[in-house]
């Protein structure tokens, strides 16, 4: 059974597309010449992020709810490297990033050397086989700089309001453990 691809966000949706996949580029991941590399989250992007309050798939001004997506760890710690996004381009990228939204996806590990790429220490390649969104109304972004790695942002969102979790279908495919009720 095909589910409906859900609507995108109308921020999301005016954002440039990439040719080859029709995909809306999410702004930490459009480099500054304008091009996208999908494996790649761009430091400057996610700076501008941190010091703008923008939301990391849209790029526009977050509003009231701001959700960052990631694994139980990472929720559990509320500690995250990607920005933090609204609630429903968070929603989207569930569905759009082939990462996310497939369990046997990788991305390419090459794309982690490139110049004004974030590859902080404790960022890993290992997949969660659940997926967390935890929604907030703030958070504290710091600018961490290990002696041993390259300095890069971490978001620290205030207790969360609510979380929504996703799992692994035994085909591969997200799918949410508890849809929200519907009002």
């Amino acid at each position: 059974m095909n589910r409906p691809e859900p609507a995108l966000p109308a921020a999301l949706a005016a954002r440039p597309h990439d040719r080859r996949r029709g995909l809306p580029i999410p702004f930490v991941n459009e480099t500054p010449d304008g091009e996208v590399d999908f494996a790649a989250i761009q430091a400057s992007q996610v700076l501008r992020c941190a010091r703008e309050r923008l939301c990391g798939s849209c790029g526009q001004p977050l509003a009231w709810w701001v959700a960052f997506l990631g694994g139980p760890e990472s929720a559990t710690q509320r500690a995250y490297l990607d920005p933090g996004m609204h609630p429903d381009c968070a929603e989207a990228a569930l569905t759009l990033c082939p990462h996310i939204a497939r369990r046997h996806h990788r991305r390419a590990p090459e794309h982690r050397l490139a110049a004004g790429v974030i590859t902080p220490d404790t960022m890993t390649e290992t997949k969660p086989q659940r997926w967390v969104m935890g929604i907030c109304r703030d958070y504290e972004a710091r600018i961490v700089a290990p002696r041993s790695a390259q300095a890069h942002v971490l978001f620290l969102p205030r207790p969360f309001h609510r979380t929504r979790t996703w799992s692994y279908t035994a085909a591969g495919h997200l799918t949410e453990d508890t849809p929200p009720r519907r009002r």
